[in-house]
């Protein structure tokens, strides 16, 4: 049921030469167009306050759980974006899993590798779910893995192998916040990567053009900075690798690569894998520059790109020799982030959506709810391991449709209403971390804005006290009585509805 549904032919199609996209009028409906990559100052027209920490900790992260946010008040919120870019630098790599090394049995009969392959989709499902709780525990670091993921893509449906997507995904992290260049070399020996786009197909004689489009195209410079001839001719110097199933590993075999000479980007020689890698780099320099730090604007800041900020932020990476650590940093600290343009200017992707409403509710994921999440993503199309093509999720607005955003309500209630002692949310803890929660007008509006990240109309805001109390008179409410457990919960499961709670 959750298999990707891409066959060989669908995927080879997806490779298909493609036209130039329209050109972007620079700036035409793009926000914060008064702010620059100046360090954020607070002051008195952009206050640092409790929305501006929730759009860091959903931005750089997956949301805010009510006992941090007084101690991040409190920081300097330059510091507070270098403390989680340092934390991201210096996370602990998880431990492989114990299946990593795991060979197919070839030789034990058919039953014993259908087995093993039984045993393989369970581990990729498993380790989905394993993903989502390393996203807790270094937000940060995972934000740029799901990013790089739906940039690099491959999708498991494809090569269908645990062990290749733990060290698909491994390369990811490794690489999150280092060198470019080093990343794109590294990425494009990744076994998931040589099975996804056909690299282990691409021989001497009979080469594959699949990996060389989408290198230039996807992966570095974007689409109309190479010609059809660049494709095939780059696409022969990376011939020569392939994967054996006995070691579980992919080797070069030099009887398998064209040595011959080849001229592609204006150069001509006997490239090879690493060769072509650096003439891209140095031949598209700042058009590499410029896609790379476009995707990263429209992931961390909003969708349509500030082509001045943009720009200023390819010099600083060209600058810095494809440095990423450099370019994340400036962008992060600026005043042009914090713009108040920008607050609530995002839609959840599922990712964000889920982990969002586990973290400000303080949820231990566990038991059934904790096995339902990675086909929840599946519904809510985001299947880790698995965008929708080689271009990745489109993100943005087709995150939200008529389809999707029903089962979201119904996640909702299911995360809300679970009620397992096990690991049940408690919302009088979470009422009891507002301001004031014997007030039920200022805890229903202490709510909305913990849980949203814009204001909500006014009509909407003046119906919370109402939905809150549920029919009770005013004076009757009491945090501690026994019906405010389910009228909290009442008011949390509204909230989440909104269509406001989609952002962020």
């Amino acid at each position: 049921m959750f298999e990707n549904d891409l066959s060989h032919e669908k995927v080879k199609q997806i490779h298909q030469p493609r036209e130039k996209r329209k050109t972007f009028h620079p700036n035409k409906r793009a926000k914060g167009l008064s702010s620059g990559l100046s360090e954020y100052i607070p002051s008195e027209s952009m206050p640092w306050n409790k929305k501006r920490v929730f759009h860091v900790m959903r931005r750089l992260g997956f949301g805010v759980h009510y006992s941090q946010i007084e101690s991040l008040l409190s920081q300097n919120p330059t510091t507070l974006i270098d403390t989680l870019i340092d934390e991201a630098i210096n996370a602990p790599m998880p431990e492989p899993p114990n299946w990593i090394d795991t060979r197919p049995p070839w030789n034990q009969g058919d039953e014993a590798i259908l087995q093993y392959f039984n045993d393989n989709y369970h581990r990729y499902i498993e380790y989905q779910t394993e993903w989502t709780e390393l996203m807790k525990e270094h937000p940060f670091r995972e934000k740029m893995v799901l990013f790089w993921h739906n940039h690099f893509v491959t999708e498991i449906g494809k090569y269908e192998h645990a062990p290749m997507a733990y060290r698909y995904v491994t390369a990811l992290r490794t690489n999150a916040l280092g060198n470019f260049k080093s990343f794109v070399h590294d990425i494009g020996l990744e076994d998931a990567m040589l099975f996804y786009l056909d690299g282990v197909e691409n021989r001497v004689g009979n080469p594959n053009e699949n990996y060389a489009r989408e290198l230039m195209e996807l992966f570095t410079m974007g689409i109309g900075n190479y010609t059809e001839n660049d494709i095939r001719e780059m696409a022969r110097a990376l011939t020569g690798y392939w994967f054996n199933w006995n070691t579980l590993r992919s080797i070069f075999d030099s009887n398998l690569h064209d040595g011959g000479t080849k001229e592609f980007l204006g150069r001509r020689g006997r490239f090879d894998y690493s060769g072509t890698i650096d003439i891209i780099f140095e031949e598209r320099t700042q058009e590499i520059a410029q896609f790379i730090c476009t995707k990263i604007y429209k992931y961390f800041v909003y969708e349509t790109p500030n082509e001045t900020i943009v720009n200023e932020l390819a010099q600083l990476f060209i600058q810095e020799s494809f440095e990423l650590e450099p370019v994340l940093r400036k962008l992060l600290k600026s005043e042009h982030f914090f713009d108040t343009d920008f607050l609530g200017s995002m839609i959840k992707s599922p990712v964000d959506y889920m982990l969002g409403m586990q973290i400000e509710t303080g949820e231990d994921v566990a038991g059934d709810l904790r096995g339902w999440q990675p086909y929840q993503l599946f519904e809510l199309g985001q299947f880790l391991l698995s965008p929708v093509n080689v271009a990745g999720w489109p993100a943005y607005r087709s995150w939200i449709s008529t389809t999707t955003l029903p089962k979201r309500w119904n996640f909702t209630l299911a995360n809300l209403y679970h009620n397992d002692d096990e690991y049940g949310i408690d919302p009088i803890a979470i009422a009891k971390g507002m301001s004031n929660p014997n007030d039920p007008y200022q805890l229903a509006y202490d709510l909305a804005e913990y849980m949203i990240a814009v204001d909500i109309p006014e009509t909407e805001r003046n119906q919370l006290p109402g939905i809150l109390l549920a029919g009770i008179p005013d004076y009757e409410w009491d945090i501690n009585n026994g019906g405010a457990y389910w009228r909290v919960l009442g008011l949390m499961a509204h909230l989440r509805q909104l269509p406001e709670y989609q952002l962020m």
